[in-house]
């Protein structure tokens, strides 16, 4: 690989650094050089640590280690996410403060005590933590704490990671960076940071706009940019024009940037598929390979109509659109909370009657108690006392008032004939999931988790699980440990052709070609009614998403949409 001065320089420097870079300037590669370099002088026990915060960006970390170092000493580089380092600290060393062994109250189990909680829950989880049961906020505050508190753990840790790698330094909080102040201590710090791409403050709580220049004050780094580099799409215009949104300056509109427009009758979700469709075909044609395909929307919520509607084949003015298998990045906790029903169904047939019917119905309470703590589903709080209200009535002899109390008794009764084969299965209880507004919205939840692989973690665990003759029993336990490790550290699957996500979520990530889509009303991309600390902070999440590209990038919005760019430079409609 051929390196310029800069690089050079960065391999050769000793102490602390600060490499900034915009999207595909090169931050992870010659990070993972200098990892290399480190490996060749460390002890046998030794091992260097690169800290980032999505599973996502370790699995892209991971796939270029094999690109850059030598087989020998990959073992001994961990690439691990923020909260896996976090947990596995705690449930090692949380004894030291707490004086009983560490427990840690998984994402679903959290919200759903949350939701039972009269008062202020932040300080809840202080006083959870005090008794060594830890949720994944409290996880970076308590590993930091011990780190500061003893300076055996620190000389222990830094002994261990004599080096340690932050990606998206600019993202940290507080408490993350108090853990790497303290391990900085003793071990060398790399910093990897892009300004631009600060899209989290006010979002992430302890934030800080301020924390490179913490860095710079603390640490003393050696600084070096890399800001006018681009290996990920470099010469086709997608960096020019993302930094043009970021900066509202005017821009020319390149070739791999186009705009498709559209108006009643049609509906983004449609336009959509149509450009997903035709995407495919061109990046095929032009890369001679499958293309990786991204889906962009400015919420969740939107993002998952485009799911629903490219799920099925259309038909529209003539032109048939074939389903699009894809995978939809939603929310893991309430995908999981969704499986447990699932899960729970499948114990149906080793169960007497009275118990599978109440342990579905408070699986179902309890996905309601999840759901509840988010901020957009407050109405949750009548779905979970009336389906409290069914199992009081259905235990009291009584029949229960609600259609979902009525359904899952019927469902019951009909009986389910299992077949062994844990995705067959899965998809059989699934479909019992019917008969009620609030079953339909668990079924379309429990679909996130696409069990379709007999390789998946969750149908090798199910396939233990089968007792040979009609049933899983302990199916709900052996779901909730399986998401629950997958949650933490486990190595995400492989991305399909085509994701579906929201723009935050984006970030850290790289696909060949991206889709950003818009609504009509809302959400919107940009509106100039925001106040201007908003729409600066939606500038910087909408750069992320148009630099995830390689090659092409396709806006879909409404007609009279407002220009991401000054109007006099605008692209024509399309």
């Amino acid at each position: 690989m051929q390196l310029d001065d800069t690089r050079k320089q960065i391999l050769a420097a000793s102490g602390h650094l600060l490499i900034q870079g915009g999207p595909g300037s090169g931050k992870t590669t010659i990070a993972l050089l200098k990892a290399a370099r480190t490996l060749e002088t460390l002890a046998a026990e030794q091992h260097v640590i690169f800290l980032s915060f999505s599973r996502a960006a370790v699995r892209q970390i991971s796939d270029r280690v094999g690109e850059h170092l030598p087989l020998a000493i990959r073992p001994h580089l961990e690439v691990r996410t923020f909260h896996a380092f976090f947990l596995d600290f705690v449930r090692s060393h949380g004894h030291m403060l707490t004086g009983t062994s560490a427990v840690f109250l998984a994402p679903d189990g959290e919200r759903q005590r949350q939701a039972d909680h009269e008062g202020d829950w932040d300080t809840e989880t202080i006083k959870l933590a005090s008794r060594g049961i830890f949720v994944f906020d409290q996880l970076a505050a308590t590993t930091a704490t011990l780190l500061e508190r003893s300076p055996a753990l620190r000389a222990l840790y830094s002994d261990r990671y004599p080096l340690v790698i932050v990606d998206e330094f600019q993202d940290t909080n507080v408490d993350q960076w108090r853990v790497i102040q303290a391990l900085a201590d003793t071990s060398t710090v790399i910093c990897l940071a892009d300004p631009d791409q600060r899209i989290y403050e006010g979002f992430v709580k302890g934030v800080d706009e301020e924390r490179l220049q913490h860095a710079v004050t603390a640490l003393r780094p050696t600084p070096f940019d890399l800001a006018g580099d681009n290996h990920r799409s470099a010469g086709n215009g997608i960096l020019d024009y993302g930094n043009a949104v970021l900066r509202n300056s005017p821009a020319e509109q390149p070739a791999s940037v186009q705009y498709v427009r559209y108006s009643f009758p049609h509906t983004p979700e449609v336009v959509t598929h149509h450009v997903i469709v035709h995407l495919q075909a061109l990046l095929a044609k032009q890369l001679g390979r499958e293309p990786t395909i991204v889906v962009l929307g400015p919420s969740s919520a939107f993002v998952a109509g485009i799911s629903e509607a490219v799920s099925a084949e259309q038909t529209v003015n003539g032109t048939q659109l074939p389903a699009v298998d894809h995978e939809l990045v939603w929310d893991p906790v309430l995908a999981a909370a969704a499986g447990y029903v699932v899960a729970s169904i499948l114990e149906w047939p080793t169960l007497p009657r009275d118990e599978a019917i109440t342990t579905t119905l408070r699986r179902i309470a309890d996905f309601y108690r999840v759901k509840f703590t988010d901020k957009q589903a407050k109405t949750a709080r009548s779905s979970i006392k009336a389906t409290n209200n069914a199992i009081q009535a259905f235990s009291d002899g009584k029949t229960p008032r609600t259609k979902t109390g009525k359904s899952v008794i019927v469902e019951v009764d009909n009986g389910i004939q299992l077949t062994g084969n844990p995705v067959t299965d899965w998809q059989l209880a699934r479909a019992r999931l019917r008969g009620s507004t609030e079953l339909s919205e668990i079924f379309d939840k429990a679909r996130m988790l696409r069990l379709l692989h007999a390789t998946d973690a969750l149908a090798w665990g199910l396939a233990d699980a089968w007792d040979g003759q009609s049933s899983y029993p302990g199916a709900t336990e052996i779901v909730r440990r399986v998401l629950a490790d997958e949650l933490v550290d486990g190595r995400p699957a492989e991305p399909r052709a085509v994701t579906l996500m929201n723009m935050h979520k984006s970030k850290g990530k790289e696909f060949d070609g991206v889709i950003i889509a818009e609504g009509v009303h809302t959400p919107k991309l940009i509106d100039p009614d925001w106040d201007e600390k908003r729409i600066i902070q939606q500038r910087r999440v909408i750069r992320v998403a148009i630099t995830r590209a390689r090659h092409k990038v396709f806006f879909v919005r409404p007609k009279n949409a407002f220009p991401l760019v000054p109007r006099s430079q605008h692209p024509p409609a399309s």
